[in-house]
């Protein structure tokens, strides 16, 4: 994989939107591969195509590509709110690649969020437009990339350096099993799980997430039954194999 864009290829463009497009597409044209299967190529869809950028030509797994000079950390801006709650829904929102480079376009890091992890609870809906503006009304929104769990995140490039490419399959195909789990639910697993990781231990207790009540409140703040959810998504997740039931309220999270 080469860590660097060929910026001649972008010569003739005088946008910085433009140039950023051009060079940050073909370089994932050429050194992306996909996480959901074992094609080592991607094809890039027609241009104008919403929300996705390029498609596994071997398992059809989409992924849009968003290039940084600085990678957001708590809110990436997005398309129409509607739109991608549309696909959330559906089921085709792509795989996010999150691309970051430094100013002489050498790449700094190269970031998947895995598309099962993109569930309502992340998405956050912005004002409505202007009526002054062009597009008067039009709603937008933001994926709130604080709310989504590190294991959706799953580096193919770090520090400037290319990491294993099995590594990175295997971490990413790791939740395949969230494919099973209904929409209305999956929010909740993935919730549950980003909070048991944030207990940065492998050993933990049912008290322990009772305590962060607060913190499933906050996403799902019209349910009153906070505390029967936590144990139902203890049971999703012990039964996807990622923790294990020790009794007495006792877990250990095997991921």
């Amino acid at each position: 994989m080469l860590l660097r864009c060929d910026i001649s290829i972008a010569a003739r463009y005088t946008s910085p939107a433009q140039r950023s497009r051009v060079l940050s597409e073909t370089w994932f044209q050429s050194n992306g591969y996909c996480l959901s299967c074992e094609s080592d190529r991607l094809r890039a869809t027609a241009a104008n195509t919403k929300a996705t950028d390029f498609i596994c030509p071997e398992c059809e797994h989409s992924y849009e590509l968003k290039a940084f000079r600085n990678r957001p950390k708590r809110r990436l801006v997005d398309g129409a709110y509607s739109a991608i709650m549309t696909r959330i829904r559906n089921g085709s929102v792509p795989t996010l690649m999150m691309l970051e480079r430094n100013e002489d376009w050498e790449i700094q890091s190269l970031t998947a969020i895995h598309h099962l992890f993109l569930t309502p609870n992340v998405i956050e809906q912005r004002k409505p437009l202007s009526e002054m503006a062009r597009r008067a009304g039009w709603v937008g929104c933001n994926i709130r990339l604080d709310r989504i769990a590190n294991d959706a995140k799953i580096e193919v490039v770090g520090h400037g350096c290319q990491n294993n490419r099995e590594l990175v399959r295997e971490a990413f195909q790791r939740f395949d099993g969230l494919k099973n789990i209904p929409l209305g639910m999956r929010g909740w697993t993935t919730l549950t799980l980003r909070v048991i990781r944030d207990l940065r231990r492998e050993a933990f207790t049912l008290n322990d997430l009772y305590e962060r009540e607060s913190r499933f409140s906050e996403e799902y703040p019209e349910n009153r039954n906070i505390r029967p959810k936590i144990r139902q998504q203890l049971q999703v997740l012990r039964d996807l194999g990622y923790l294990a039931f020790l009794g007495n309220g006792d877990y250990r999270l095997l991921i």
